[in-house]
């Protein structure tokens, strides 16, 4: 009898000890699965909020340079990219940007549900023609300030603009077309051209051998009383006149380079010593302003015989300027200004003889120091001009170049 009773006893401890045992693995098993559970809300929860790693968030462009964000969005999943900037970037509906000016700037855009930002810095260095207007029967070189080559030219319309193998661009007739250069490593470049029609009896004024901080903002100022635009050779600045060279940019007008020095005795001697010193005051203004200057005017003009102390060094170097990537201009209009006794009247007497209609005119006249015969009567001939019909405009890039006769 006590044999069952304590067998009893004992299967009822050993069930006892199993209920147990079993509800604490139940018990543990079932933390652990509700743990887990909320680990995959939070992953999932977190996920919502991560941006999709295949969205582009930075990009880095040289000027004019052309570049298609989140290139793999074969399912063009993301759309409605918008600009910071299109100063800096344009982009187009299907995410293509393209570099306009150096600086910084924000593409946003969307999958439909997330947005996403793409953070854009555009270098100073590239193909320096983004954006250009210029006239019908004009011709364009287009350049570089990277030192980019071999690149291959098509035009979006070459019955408005034609472009060579050379990335000499003609234009032919009045609309827009889009200039595209690809190089070696399929780097691809864009310009953005508009052709207008061809002005007739134009003026461009041009001041040689500033700035100068008596004369420089006096020119300026009239210039903008008669809303006109002009082109500036300039020396090399002092630097407490870069403020007047960054004005002459500021207010639309063109920079342009009359030589980091005006020595005939030095900037003559050879082909070498003239190149560095144009390329010394290109790189100087492309450092302080940005500006990839082309346009240069020789001291003393392209018919001097100052630097016949070397014979023959115009006519070489007349025929290296554009291989270098310079285009030169002299004048068919002097003001007589730098000749020493000319009096304002006898300045207007010279610009009114020589200025004529049938051709366009380049005006010679200087912004040194005290040049009271210009600052008198510059005033009055464009009031004169004027009336006369005559356009005022700045020399581009792509402005047809007036020569002299070499002499030497």
């Amino acid at each position: 009898m006590r044999k069952k009773t304590w067998k009893k006893a004992m299967i009822c401890s050993l069930a006892a000890l199993m209920i147990v045992s079993v509800s604490g693995c139940s018990s543990k098993s079932g933390s652990k699965n509700t743990k887990e559970t909320k680990k995959e809300e939070q992953a999932k929860e977190t996920k919502k909020k991560v941006p999709d790693t295949e969205a582009q968030t930075s990009a880095v462009l040289s000027l004019s340079e052309v570049q298609t964000l989140n290139a793999n969005d074969k399912d063009k999943k993301f759309k409605e990219y918008v600009s910071s900037d299109t100063n800096i970037v344009t982009v187009t509906e299907d995410g293509i940007v393209h570099a306009i000016k150096a600086g910084t700037a924000a593409v946003t855009y969307t999958d439909g549900s997330n947005q996403y930002t793409c953070n854009i810095k555009v270098k100073k260095r590239g193909m320096v023609y983004p954006v250009f207007t210029m006239m019908k029967g004009e011709h364009l070189d287009i350049q570089f300030s990277n030192k980019d080559s071999g690149l291959s030219w098509t035009s979006t319309d070459s019955s408005i603009a034609s472009v060579n193998a050379k990335g000499k661009v003609t234009a032919k007739k009045v609309g827009t077309a889009v200039i595209t250069g690809t190089n070696r490593e399929n780097v691809v470049y864009q310009c953005n051209l508009t052709v207008n029609k061809k002005i007739k009896n134009i003026i461009y004024l041009t001041f040689d051998d500033g700035p100068n901080r008596y004369t420089t903002p006096k020119v300026l100022k009239i210039l903008k009383q008669n809303n006109v635009k002009a082109t500036f050779f300039e020396l090399k600045p002092a630097k407490k006149d870069f403020d007047l060279t960054k004005r002459v940019l500021d207010e639309g007008h063109t920079l342009a380079m009359h030589g980091y020095q005006h020595k005939y005795d030095i900037i003559y001697r050879s082909e070498k010593t003239y190149h560095q010193n144009l390329d010394k005051l290109r790189n100087l203004f492309f450092k302080k302003f940005g500006v990839w200057c082309t346009l240069t005017r020789f001291p003393g003009g392209s018919s001097n015989t100052c630097s016949s102390y070397n014979p023959g060094i115009m006519t070489r170097l007349t025929k290296k300027l554009d291989g270098w990537g310079y285009h030169y201009f002299d004048w068919n209009v002097s003001s007589g200004d730098a000749s020493r006794g000319t009096t304002p009247a006898q300045e207007m007497h010279n610009l009114k003889k020589e200025t004529t209609k049938g051709h366009d005119s380049v005006v010679l006249m200087h912004d040194f120091y005290n040049n009271q015969p210009t600052l008198k009567s510059l005033d009055k001939y464009i009031k004169y001009a004027k009336k006369k019909g005559y356009t005022f405009m700045p020399l581009t890039a792509s402005t047809a170049e007036v020569h002299h006769r070499v002499n030497n």
